[in-house]
């Protein structure tokens, strides 16, 4: 099929659908999205609740639960432990189909009958208060984490050990408030780096070690904000300026920032890449338009993965293949429309199914097959209700979109639509969102001020757990863990003033937003797509990826 222009029924924008965008589509089977992609993925988003979490008590129990779900969530939400046991059986829930009525009314109603987990939390230990975690152990507030141990404060931390707050941490260890940094090793507030160590203050360097406030470095030792010194002078600069000072830290980022000025910018972060688009790609191949992937080929519109292959429209999704317009799947295949699918296969429009293959419309569901609404069938009974099921929601035109706005669970301040495409409480009840005015906090409970803590990190005990902080940002209260204060004293790093919630929105402020803008190569003059919006490319000189590999790498 040819190129064509189409309205997004959402934002009223034009965007394109290209010829092997159709091709994808008439591959799976499914016809061509009626919303653009920043929509679509914004839509799904609102489906997924990392950080809010409240007290309440399980639905089965009455245990109380750290739980994504509040006290008057609709739904009945069970503790970890409860919804994994064999003490229950999902199918119990089964409902025939009805082809009087629309599928996605129909579905509400399994959601709502059917027990959700307060948290999830899969293979992993003593992580009881985060959320989204994979194979993970000791962790403690972090979000969307895979195979990390010893980690705290976190959003996107994989296989990374002993690291407290960071953001889009991969293969590291002992960093602290780094923002998309891999392979990496004692990091302190850095950005965009790779394969470094011992640093802090560091932009876009590569294989560097006991550096300090440096930008686009690659392979350097013991250069402070750019210029090569010697041993003895960046131990007497580390002297001069102790980091139990939070002027320090001030001081590198803005020469930091004023040498990011100076210097030739990437319009694009990643490597290993074959012809990719987006920002923060490696090891891929015919990706576009995609975003922090590690690992993938001939995918589109894809956010936050792994190994993706032949994909559309995925979000936090790990090692995956032939999946569609969907949201945390983990290792699957053949998954369309469908939320917290993982290990399975041929699954459609269903929700929080593990080692399952071929459901449609299906929740809570465990190493089963062939079920329609949790409803057992025989291959052949499935293999002929399901193309009548499509048939009539083609008729009543909800077949090819993700779950509509209505069946999430959350508002959309509760979800982490928030994060990636913030809203004002008018523009997001405009849009036809939910909104909730009391998000979990406390306010007025501190029991120390700020200026009465510890500054010397000798000084760091336990008796600093006892007490209640007030964030100097926001003003709500927060507390510290022992196992921070003793990263802070063993770094000599300064107890944070302000609280998670601000931290984290800090750090997501300092990376680029998830879509792309035309632009032009400071240096050639090329046309360019580039991560970094309209003003930004007014700040900083923006090199095309040539252009800047030439002069930087």
């Amino acid at each position: 099929m040819n190129q064509e222009t189409r309205i997004c029924q959402n934002c009223k924008k034009d965007f394109v659908i290209e010829p092997e965008d159709f091709d994808f589509y008439e591959k799976i089977k499914v016809p061509a999205p009626k919303s653009c992609a920043w929509c679509r993925q914004q839509h799904r988003m609102l489906f997924r609740n990392f950080k809010t979490l409240y007290k309440r008590n399980s639905d089965l129990s009455g245990q109380s639960v750290i739980s994504m779900y509040s006290p008057e969530s609709p739904y009945k939400v069970w503790t970890h432990d409860e919804w994994w046991s064999d003490n229950w059986d999902p199918k119990s829930y089964a409902k025939k189909f009805d082809f009087q009525k629309p599928f996605f009314e129909q579905f509400h109603e399994l959601l709502l009958a059917v027990p959700r987990f307060a948290i999830m939390n899969t293979k992993s230990e003593n992580c009881e208060y985060s959320n989204f975690t994979n194979g993970s152990k000791n962790c403690y507030l972090v979000f969307g984490c895979i195979d990390d141990e010893e980690c705290a404060y976190g959003h996107i931390v994989w296989e990374s050990e002993d690291s407290f707050d960071n953001l889009y941490l991969h293969k590291s260890e002992l960093c602290y408030e780094s923002v998309d940094c891999l392979g990496s090793y004692r990091l302190f507030y850095c950005q965009e780096c790779e394969s470094c160590s011992d640093s802090i203050g560091l932009f876009d360097c590569k294989s560097c070690q006991n550096c300090i406030g440096c930008v686009g470095l690659r392979q350097k030792l013991y250069h402070i904000f750019n210029e090569p010194v010697g041993k003895e002078e960046y131990e007497k600069f580390v002297k001069e300026h102790p980091f139990t000072n939070p002027e320090t830290v001030s001081f590198i980022l803005k020469k930091q920032r004023e040498l990011r000025q100076a210097l030739p910018q990437r319009s694009f972060f990643g490597s290993h890449n074959n012809n990719v688009s987006g920002n923060h790609v490696y090891n891929g191949k015919n990706m576009r338009d995609c975003f922090d992937v590690k690992g993938g080929e001939n995918s589109r519109f894809i956010f936050t993965s792994r190994q993706t292959v032949d994909s559309y429209d995925v979000s936090f999704s790990p090692n995956i293949e032939l999946v569609y317009n969907s949201l945390a799947t983990l290792k699957s295949n053949r998954v369309f429309f469908s939320h917290l699918v993982n290990e399975s296969s041929d699954v459609y429009y269903s929700d929080c199914c593990f080692t399952s293959h071929n459901l449609f419309g299906c929740a809570g569901l465990r190493n089963a097959e062939y079920c329609i609404f949790n409803q057992q069938y025989s291959k052949e009974e499935y293999e002929e209700l399901v193309p009548q099921i499509i048939d009539h929601m083609k008729k009543t035109r909800e077949y090819g979109e993700f779950f509509p706005i209505r069946l999430s669970p959350f508002a959309y301040n509760e979800s982490i639509a928030q994060e990636y495409a913030p809203l004002s409480k008018e523009e997001a009840i405009a849009g036809g969102f939910k909104w909730v005015d009391d998000l979990p906090s406390t306010v007025g409970k501190e029991t120390i001020e700020q200026e009465k803590l510890p500054k010397n990190p000798d000084e760091f005990g336990e008796a600093l757990l006892s007490h209640i902080l007030k964030c100097v940002k926001c003003g709500r209260n927060y507390r510290l863990i022992q196992k921070e204060i003793n990263f802070y004293k063993r770094m000599r790093f300064p107890l944070p003033q302000e609280c998670f919630n601000c931290r984290h929105a800090r750090r997501m402020a300092m990376r680029n937003p998830r879509n792309l803008w035309s632009g032009i190569c400071a240096n050639c003059g090329k046309q360019i797509e580039t991560s970094y919006p309209p003003e930004s490319q007014k700040e900083f000189k923006i090199y095309c990826e040539a252009c800047y590999n030439s002069e930087v790498a």
